[in-house]
């Protein structure tokens, strides 16, 4: 039992560790091209040419077979700069066979623009091909997306299809932009050295368990292109090393693809921006010389009233498509997609647009799309699309539309706007509309900014900001909105040249100039402005140093500014060199919306005091000794006797035993708590009679 759970054990593991298989020997040109990659009766080929690395013994042309190793492709060619045999994986090495004694390709090189090529590998052959469409699958390997190789090094192969007349195209291109398809033009990207490109094209880094050999693939793709039915053209199907003769790079084409299909023309679809519309007859051709039967389907079920006839007309959405039998090895097939809308109407006729120069500069930023809803009405807007042009001829030919028509500049009097309603490029309404932009000498009070003064608990404190135009009401009409313009947003009851905001965001006034007929906006913004939630001085210094120091602490949404007794407000918190006594903190924020206070004491001592009964200075006790946690002072002669005891409010008055002691310096000993912790402090007065 144990020895068949290992042998299960090792088939699963084989399993997930199968590989591609090559064969470099058993299958000559003709046979890669008619029984694995045309595999089929639909094209004559003949003319077969191969070239690889046969004069330094490297093979770079083979079949290949999935071998159960989940590859994309179950089977087909492989074409790779180096020895093909070497594209089977497992990913556990680079590969770097080839020198540069094995030459490039010159037409590989022309079509493609590369520098100085090494180690080609190609197959050639001519085709007739019975139908007008040809195509097939093909993905790219290389060892190059390793490391930082993919930001400047990019090994390249084309498909190279020439007509009788001899113009070539290359079909190995990326279909969004046309560009060859390589390591550098489809990548992953390295951070800090080379951003992604073209990212949805490529595949995978392949570990060290893959399918093939190769550090990186990008996805399956299509090659195709457009023939002419029965003329001659020559494929070359190749691939080189670019730059030098270092790391491989493969191109692995699937068996069976090369399809010889029919085009029966674009789709006409509203996602392909060229639907039809209900009263427009598509016209199906697929007249091929050689045919003996046509056969049609509409989604997939056949039109039996159409067999055997090679043009129809479509009225009716759906997917169509025609199978054209030359025998019962040949039977071709396209398709098309048709989509039938109504055709679009003008809702309702677009309004003249009438814009005020504002700042007088002859031009105004203005917004066409004001009549979007007008000539849209109830159309579905996911089919149909208003667009905005200055000619009547590019809405009629669908070209040059206003770009940005939310944000056209308007630098004429008076602008003729041409409006096209249509699904993309098919059926259409046009219309127009005057935009027109009057001159006015203009000046708001209106400001850019506003504060709304907000308390500790977030409630507004007068006065409220007053948002004034400083307009005339008869010369102006003013309706405010909150956020933007729009119904929702409008501020009931508010049609005067000022507003009173109780709230914070963004306010807008459209104003109408009653004698211009003109409309425009203008907007400012009420930010608020809190007072501090926590606010707190904070003794930075010990009692008794020469340098009192405190903190204003202000904690809250605001930005604050600070003072100690009436001096200017500073954004500076620490206040350094403060006298004993008694003192005031005050803290505002940055508007000066309301201003706090705090008293506070410096705790110090005296350093003299006169007790000679003339009402000044009479006795020496400590300043702000009730701001100390549990005091207790002593007072000494220069001897060092007691001479006095205290830790109320109370001071010394300059007496022993009711008698006045004389003038000198007098030591004293002060003990008191600080942050739980019994501290001791000692100094020296003086006593003048």
């Amino acid at each position: 039992m144990k020895t068949l759970s290992f042998l299960l054990l090792l088939l699963s593991f084989n399993g997930l560790m199968a590989q591609i298989r090559v064969d470099v020997t058993n299958y000559s040109v003709e046979d890669l091209v008619n029984d694995v990659l045309i595999n089929s009766n639909c094209a004559e080929t003949s003319n077969y040419e191969a070239q690889t690395g046969s004069s330094e013994g490297l093979n770079g042309i083979g079949y290949f077979e999935s071998n159960g190793s989940g590859f994309a492709y179950e089977e087909g060619i492989v074409l790779s700069t180096g020895q093909a045999k070497l594209a089977e994986g497992p990913n556990d090495d680079i590969h770097n066979s080839g020198s540069d004694k094995w030459l490039g390709d010159a037409d590989l090189k022309t079509i493609t623009g590369s520098d100085i090529l090494f180690n080609a590998s190609y197959i050639q052959f001519d085709f007739v091909p019975h139908t007008n469409r040809i195509s097939f699958n093909f993905l790219f390997a290389s060892e190059e997306y390793q490391e930082n190789y993919q930001c400047t090094f990019g090994d390249v192969f084309a498909f190279i299809l020439t007509d009788s007349e001899g113009v070539s195209t290359n079909l190995a291109v990326i279909p969004n932009n046309k560009l060859p398809v390589s390591v550098t033009t489809i990548r992953a990207g390295v951070d800090g050295e080379c951003a992604p490109r073209n990212l949805s094209y490529f595949d995978k880094i392949n570990g060290e368990n893959s399918a093939i050999s190769f550090h990186g693939q990008t996805v399956s793709m299509i090659a195709e292109s457009v023939v002419v039915p029965n003329n001659s053209y020559t494929i070359k199907l190749v691939i080189a090393d670019n730059r030098d003769s270092q790391v491989d790079s493969a191109v692995f084409l699937e068996a069976g693809s090369f399809s010889l299909g029919y085009n029966l023309g674009e789709d006409r679809t509203v996602a392909g921006g060229n639907p039809a519309c209900i009263d427009e007859i598509i016209t199906l051709d697929a007249t091929v010389e050689g045919v003996t039967d046509y056969v049609w389907f509409k989604d997939n079920t056949e039109i039996t009233e159409w067999s055997g006839t090679p043009v129809v007309d479509v009225t009716d959405s759906g997917e169509y498509r025609v199978e054209l039998v030359f025998s019962e090895s040949c039977v071709a097939s396209g398709t098309l997609k048709a989509e039938f809308i109504p055709i679009p109407v003008i809702a309702t006729e677009p309004e003249n647009l009438i814009f005020c120069d504002v700042d007088g500069n002859a031009s105004e930023v203005i917004d066409l799309t004001l009549n979007d809803k007008l000539v849209l009405g109830e159309q579905d807007a996911t089919i149909y699309q208003v667009t905005y042009y200055l000619a009547k001829e590019d809405a009629e030919a669908f070209v040059n539309p206003i770009e940005s028509p939310e944000s056209f500049e308007l630098t004429t009097a008076s602008q003729t706007i041409f409006c096209r309603i249509s699904s993309g490029n098919s059926c259409f309404e046009l219309t127009s509309f005057e935009a027109q932009l009057l001159g006015l000498d203009f000046q708001s009070d209106l400001e850019e900014e506003y504060i709304l003064c907000l308390d500790v608990n977030g409630e507004t404190i007068d006065p409220l900001p007053i948002l004034n135009t400083g307009l005339s009401n008869a010369e102006y009409g003013f309706t405010w909105y909150k956020e933007s313009v729009s119904q929702e947003n409008l501020i009931v009851g508010a049609s005067d040249a000022s507003y009173t905001a109780s709230q914070e965001g963004v306010y807008v006034v459209v104003l109408n100039n009653r004698g211009l007929g003109c409309e425009f906006p203008l907007s400012t913004v009420v930010i608020t402005s809190p007072q501090p939630e926590v606010f707190e001085v904070n003794f930075v210094s010990d009692p008794f140093t020469d340098n009192n120091t405190v903190d204003i602490i202000a904690e809250g949404e605001g930005s604050y500014l600070y003072s100690i007794d009436n001096t200017d407000f500073t954004s500076e918190n620490r206040f350094e060199n403060l006298s004993a006594g008694e003192h005031i903190a005050y803290v505002t924020d940055i508007h000066n919306c309301s201003v706090l206070s705090e008293e506070f004491t410096v705790v110090d001592y005296p350093r003299f005091f006169t007790p000679n009964g003339d009402g000044m200075h009479e006795t020496w006790t400590i300043v702000g000794f009730p701001e100390m946690e549990d005091p207790d002072v002593s007072i000494y002669n220069q001897y060092g006797m007691l001479m006095y005891q205290f830790n109320g409010n109370n001071g010394w008055d300059g007496t022993f035993n009711g008698k006045n002691v004389p003038s000198n310096d007098y030591w004293f000993k002060v003990e008191y708590t600080k942050d739980g912790e019994r501290k001791e402090f000692k100094s020296h007065f003086s006593l003048k009679r």
